[in-house]
C-alpha cells in the first residue's frame, strides 16, 4: 500500500525530524514517501494533490500548532477518498487519543514515539491483521500507553539527516537535531513532565551524525534536547565537536537550564566558543518563587542571573530569555516584575509567551483549581485566571506586541538601548509605547519607516540622531525617510567640499548618497550594488 508521511509546518523554513524519523524506520520495507506542506497552504489544494499521488494511507504529524489545519484536512481527504486510511501522530494527540479518534475523520491514532510501532502498524494494515500495536487506538479500541522507542534501534537506522530529498534547500530551512530524550524536570506545564526519565543517544553515533550535519549545507540547527545541560559531560562533548567541526556560517541553538548550567560547561564555552556559533535559549518563564513552586519549576534566580551575565560577558553566543505570562499566583503587577527582572539582561531577545493549557499536562487537569478559562481549540492559550483578568492579558499582549517589534527585531541597536536608560521599568515603557503606537498608525500593514518615526515622536526627538544611525544600514537602496533632512547647506553644496577635503569620488557621491548631519560630523550614506556602506568625515 502506498503511504504518504506528512505535516503541516508552521514556517515553510521549519521542518520535521519526527516524520523523516518514521520514513527512515519505514521506506525499506514499505512503499512510503514524505512530505512537508505549511499551515499557509490552502487545504483544498494540499488534499488535492494528495489524492492524485493515489496515498492509501496518510500519516500526519500533529502539533499544537497544526491540530486544527489537520483536522478539516482529514474531513477533506476523507470526503475525496472515503476508503484512504488516515493516521494521526505526534505531541498534540498522544495523551488524549480518545477525544482525536471521536472528533476527527482519522482511522488510528499514535501515542508516543513511533520509530518502531509506525511500520508495525503498517505491515498489520497491509496484512489485513488485527491492529495490536502498543499506544495504537482506534474506534473500539483506545490505548493508554504511550510508546517509547529503544534508542539503540533509532541509531541501527538510516541517518534523517542527509536525505537526497533535503539537499536542495537544506541552507534555506531549519534543521532540527536531537541528542537526548525525556527531561529531567516537570514544569506542570509542559509536555515533557508526563515522559519518565531522560535518554542519551550514543557518543558514537552523536559524532557521525554531527559530522553529516557540520558538513552540510544547513546554516541554523538547533537542538531538540529540553535542557542540554542535564548531563555536563555529554554536553561539553557536543560542544567540543561543534567548535572543531562546525562549517562558516553555521549557529547551533540549545535550550539549557541556566541556574544548573555547570561551571565546568561555562567555562569550556569561554575557552573555545567560536563567535556567532552558539545560541542559547534560557527558559526563566517567572522570577516569582510561589509561581514557579506551584508548577514545579524550581529555579534560582540569584544563580541563574549570575550565569546569564557571565555568559553575556563572553560575547560569544547569544542568549534568548524565555517569560511565561499567565501562570498561577502571579498577578499583572507581579508579573512586571518578572519582565522588568529578565529585561535587565539586555539579552538579544526576550520572548514573552502566553500560557496554554495543553493536553495531558497537569495544569489543564487542575485547571479549575487556579480558575483557568482558555481557548476550547489550539493554542488554548488562557483568557484569564485568579490573578490576571481579559484587560491584563489584553495589556501584556501590547507590551510584547512593542517588545518584537522594537527589541526583538533588532533593528534599534544604537537607540534602544541608551533610551531604555532613562524608564525605571521596561515593561511601562513598551506597554505606554504600544498604548501610543496603536493610537496612530496600522495593526497590519504598517511600514518600517513608521516603527521609526514612532519611537522617535514619542520620545519627543530626544534620540533622533541614534535612529538615524539604526535607521539605514536596514535597507539595500535608499529609503523612504520619516523626517525632513536637516543639513545646513544644500547637499550640491556639501558634496563638491567633502570630496575635495576627503579625497571621495563626487560622482559617486551625487548619484549614490544620502548625506545626514550627526553631531559633529557628516554621515555619507551609500547605496550601490544592493549593499549599504556607511562613512563618517568631521565637519
Amino acid at each position: 500500500m502506498k503511504t504518504l508521511i506528512t505535516t503541516l509546518n508552521a514556517k515553510y523554513i521549519h521542518t520535521s525530524l519526527a516524520i523523516r524519523l518514521l520514513y527512515v524506520a519505514s521506506y525499506k520495507e514499505h512503499d512510503i514517501d514524505f512530505k512537508e506542506y505549511t499551515i499557509k497552504d490552502d487545504l483544498e489544494r494540499v488534499a488535492k494533490d494528495i489524492i492524485e499521488h493515489n496515498y492509501d494511507i496518510v500519516a500526519l504529524s500533529t502539533y499544537i500548532w497544526n491540530v486544527e489545519h489537520h483536522k478539516k484536512l482529514c474531513a477533506l481527504l476523507k470526503k475525496m477518498n472515503p476508503e484512504i486510511i488516515l493516521i494521526l501522530g505526534g505531541p498534540e494527540v498522544t495523551y488524549e487519543p480518545a477525544h482525536f479518534i471521536e472528533e476527527f475523520e482519522i482511522d488510528y491514532c499514535m501515542s508516543g514515539e513511533g520509530e518502531q510501532t509506525f511500520p508495525q502498524l503498517l505491515s498489520q494494515i497491509e496484512n489485513h491483521e488485527e491492529i495490536h500495536v502498543q499506544g495504537v487506538s482506534y474506534k473500539g479500541n483506545i490505548s493508554n500507553e504511550v510508546s517509547c522507542c529503544d534508542l539503540r534501534y533509532v541509531e541501527s537506522l538510516d541517518s534523517p539527516y542527509n536525505l537526497a530529498e533535503d539537499e536542495k534547500d537544506k541552507g534555506k530551512r531549519l534543521l532540527y537535531f536531537e541528542t537526548s530524550r525525556g527531561c529531567p524536570f516537570q514544569c506542570q506545564y509542559c509536555l515533557s513532565s508526563l515522559e519518565h526519565g531522560l535518554r542519551f543517544f550514543s557518543e558514537e553515533y552523536l559524532k557521525k551524525q554531527l559530522d553529516i550535519i557540520c558538513h552540510s549545507k544547513a546554516k541554523t540547527i538547533k537542538i531538540l534536547d529540553r535542557s542540554f545541560n542535564a548531563d555536563a559531560k555529554h554536553a561539553i562533548k557536543i560542544l567540543d565537536y561543534i567548535f572543531k567541526n562546525y562549517s562558516e556560517g553555521q549557529q547551533y541553538q540549545f535550550e539549557i537550564n541556566a541556574d544548573v548550567l555547570q561551571q565546568s560547561i561555562i567555562e569550556f564555552i569561554r575557552d573555545n566558543a567560536p563567535k556567532g556559533v552558539l545560541r542559547f535559549e534560557v527558559g526563566i518563564q517567572s522570577t516569582y518563587e510561589p509561581t514557579n513552586k506551584a508548577v514545579k519549576r524550581i529555579q534560582n534566580f540569584k544563580r541563574l542571573s549570575e550565569v546569564v551575565r557571565e555568559l553575556m560577558t563572553f560575547e560569544n553566543c547569544d542568549l534568548h530569555l524565555d517569560l511565561i505570562a499567565g501562570l498561577p499566583f502571579e498577578t499583572y503587577e507581579r508579573f512586571q516584575q518578572s519582565f522588568d527582572e529578565v529585561f535587565a539582561f539586555h539579552a538579544k531577545e526576550l520572548q514573552l509567551g502566553f500560557l496554554k493549557l495543553l493536553r495531558g499536562t497537569s495544569l489543564r487537569t487542575n485547571a479549575e483549581d487556579y480558575g483557568y478559562i482558555y481557548q476550547e481549540n489550539s493554542p488554548y492559550e488562557m483568557i484569564k485566571n485568579k490573578w490576571m483578568d481579559e484587560e491584563d492579558i489584553k495589556n501584556i499582549h501590547i507590551a510584547e506586541d512593542m517588545l518584537e517589534k522594537y527589541w526583538n527585531s533588532g533593528r534599534f541597536k544604537k537607540s534602544l538601548p541608551e533610551i531604555m536608560k532613562n524608564y525605571s521599568s521596561a515593561f511601562q515603557f513598551f506597554y505606554q509605547l504600544g498604548l501610543y503606537y496603536n493610537s496612530r498608525y496600522p495593526a497590519i500593514g504598517y511600514q518600517l519607516h513608521d516603527l521609526f518615526e514612532c519611537l522617535d515622536t514619542y520620545t519627543n526627538y530626544e534620540y533622533h540622531d541614534l535612529l538615524i544611525q539604526d535607521y539605514f544600514p536596514l535597507h539595500k537602496t535608499k529609503p523612504k525617510r520619516w523626517y525632513k533632512p536637516k543639513l545646513s547647506k544644500p547637499r550640491n553644496e556639501i558634496i563638491p567640499e567633502l570630496a575635495q577635503r576627503y579625497n571621495l569620488d563626487v560622482n559617486l557621491l551625487f548619484r549614490y548618497a544620502l548625506i545626514e548631519e550627526i553631531d559633529d560630523q557628516y554621515m555619507i550614506i551609500i547605496y550601490k550594488d544592493m549593499r549599504c556602506r556607511i562613512e563618517y568625515y568631521p565637519k
